[in-house]
């Protein structure tokens, strides 16, 4: 089971996240949760796509 949530401008505190969860986070940079949500959404897109063999990017 994989779940996502996306964290304010500073992240989460690390005291409240249980053990053994890992973090991942999309770039150095601080994005909206909106613009968030979009890439996140497109990165799973791309990663399914690849999996499925189908192509990504339109030669």
């Amino acid at each position: 089971r994989v779940n996502f949530f996306i964290g304010g401008a500073y992240g989460f505190d690390k005291t409240m996240l249980p053990s053994g969860v890992k973090l991942l986070r999309l770039s150095d940079m601080t994005f909206t949760h909106q613009m968030v949500r979009l890439i996140l959404l497109e990165q799973l897109y791309r990663a399914f796509t690849i999996m499925r063999g189908e192509q990504y990017h339109h030669d």
